[in-house]
């Protein structure tokens, strides 16, 4: 929202730190649930009562981290939550690869290379698909990582945006805040009525 703080009390490296945070306490959870996504709450508003005591310690502006929290809370962290219960319901459906990516999918995929490799032989057809079934036969047992690896790129990609519209979202929040309010300047409104009174007592 504003570069006057350390970029780590600003609200997308703020985002980064929960969902950094939020990740690891997701891999402890088997299953998705009520008591899951509450947990994961309860980690989130721990992590920023502690920032916002360290915040404290650095600046006494509290409309600013006020508006930061208020991002994190109302569309950080909903956001978040909706990205992880997809992506755990995908991991536990072994992103939905054949039998779960299992030992006897694997080697189906390997036979299908071997039974095309012996069709190819058999059959008269263009050269550039004799590779077909060496392909099949060494890449298909391959194909469950591969769907696996696709799926947490993507979900990768997603935490980055989230990540990177927060940035945005600091940007939206500061350019309308309330006229009159000038984050970072907290501690040096209350001497200008001081400074007005000075002045007119010289006049």
């Amino acid at each position: 929202m504003s570069s006057v703080y350390p970029s780590h009390f600003q609200l997308a490296e703020l985002t980064a730190h929960l969902v950094a945070l939020l990740e690891r306490r997701r891999a402890a959870f088997d299953v998705w649930d009520e008591k899951a996504e509450a947990s994961l709450l309860e980690g989130a508003n721990e992590a920023l009562d502690e920032a916002g005591k360290q915040f404290k310690e650095l600046a006494d502006d509290q409309p600013y981290w006020s508006r930061t929290t208020e991002a994190l809370r109302e569309v950080a962290v909903p956001r978040y939550l909706r990205l992880a219960k997809e992506q755990h319901a995908l991991e536990k459906r072994g992103y939905d690869a054949w039998r779960g990516g299992d030992f006897l999918s694997r080697a189906a995929y390997a036979g299908i290379g071997l039974v095309t490799g012996v069709i190819i032989l058999r059959t008269a057809i263009p050269n550039w698909l004799e590779p077909l079934p060496l392909l099949l036969f060494i890449g298909g047992p391959l194909i469950p990582d591969a769907q696996a690896w696709f799926a947490k790129r993507r979900y990768s990609k997603q935490l980055v945006t989230l990540v990177e519209d927060m940035k945005a979202e600091a940007v939206d929040r500061r350019a309308y805040q309330p006229l009159g309010i000038d984050e970072g300047a907290a501690g040096t409104t209350e001497a200008t009525p001081a400074r007005k009174d000075a002045d007119s007592t010289k006049d």
